[in-house]
């Protein structure tokens, strides 16, 4: 009679269902998973994020996924679809005209743009917590909602130089008062 021989790959099979029988049961507590440490805040929902038109349109009232939005004197951006809204950061495209590039472009002629919101600021309603609220002004967007307003605006206009296009990035956006 021949004695008994295992093939390698089994060998190895058995090695491997053991050594993970072996990982997932020492990695179990017998008192289960403990999670400690503060909640993370929850993220204002989409309907309580605004953004507010540049220093000419701050006498305006906040808006949510405008379809315009004046960012200078000088840049306007307009027709603007609205991808995405609510997160960190906004995302639409539209187009961008405006005087900020002359001579080297028509002022009137629409280039086509992305456009991407960020720098996301909270604003409690009630004055308190966030990013030290509004103290009840009534653009706080809502009626007692927290809010959070974008801060920051990118635009990435197609068709121009990169040193036209550059003067459209990161430009400040204003928030109300605290």
């Amino acid at each position: 009679m021949r004695p008994l021989t295992a093939a390698p790959g089994a060998v190895a099979l058995a090695a491997g269902l053991l050594g993970m029988a072996v990982l997932l049961s020492g990695c179990a507590d017998p008192g289960g998973l403990e999670v400690s440490g503060p909640a993370l805040s929850p993220s204002p929902g989409t309907d309580a994020v605004y953004v507010m038109g540049g220093t000419e349109a701050a006498d305006e009232p906040p808006l949510r996924r405008p379809a315009a939005l004046t960012l200078s004197p000088a840049a306007a951006l307009t027709e603007l679809r609205w991808l995405s809204w609510g997160g960190p950061t906004a995302e639409a495209y539209g187009s961008v005209r405006g005087t900020w590039c002359r001579p080297a472009c028509a002022p009137d002629r629409p280039y086509a743009a992305k456009v991407t919101l960020g720098g996301l600021v909270s604003r409690a309603a009630d004055g308190k917590g966030g990013d030290g609220g509004n103290g009840g002004n009534s653009r706080n967007g809502g009626d007692g909602e927290d809010t959070a307003y974008y801060t920051r605006v990118t635009v990435d206009p197609e068709g121009l130089p990169a040193s036209l296009a550059r003067e459209l990035r990161d430009l400040r956006l204003p928030v109300p008062p605290r």
